[in-house]
């Protein structure tokens, strides 16, 4: 009987630590990414939660912003993905309090919303729909 009980209780843990974290009060618009490893950037002191938009107007250069660390899968012998050093940008038109883009690459941003946002406003969603 005590066996049994430990082995429940290991894998109602182990089933735990796999789902991912989303709850009924998450997003349904689509302004939150579910956040298993998600893409996060911190900037200017807000976390911001990635989308797949890449190609936003971007405007003025903002200043360095940060991809933390990330291991979504730990002791599985590799280290994850390191912290990520980039540039957020002003997306022409939005608030960088609401979002920023980030450089992925030369001449490729992605657009990042901050992760207080729980509904795009309408200048965002403009900006989402020509993407």
């Amino acid at each position: 009987m005590k066996t049994s009980l430990l082995l429940a209780a290991v894998l109602a843990s182990v089933s735990v630590g796999c789902t991912s974290v989303s709850s009924p009060d998450d997003d349904t618009d689509g302004a939150r990414p579910a956040r298993s490893c998600a893409y996060v950037v911190e900037y200017g002191g807000r976390t911001y939660l990635g989308r797949e938009e890449t190609d936003v107007p971007v405007g003025k250069s903002l200043g360095a912003a940060t991809r933390p660390a990330c291991d979504d899968t730990p002791g599985d012998g590799d280290e994850g993905e390191g912290p990520d050093l980039m540039t957020a940008f002003a997306v022409r038109g939005v608030d960088p309090a609401v979002a920023v883009a980030v450089a992925e690459d030369p001449g490729r941003y992605r657009l990042v919303v901050a992760d207080s946002v729980k509904e795009l406003p309408p200048e965002l969603r403009k900006v989402t729909e020509h993407s």
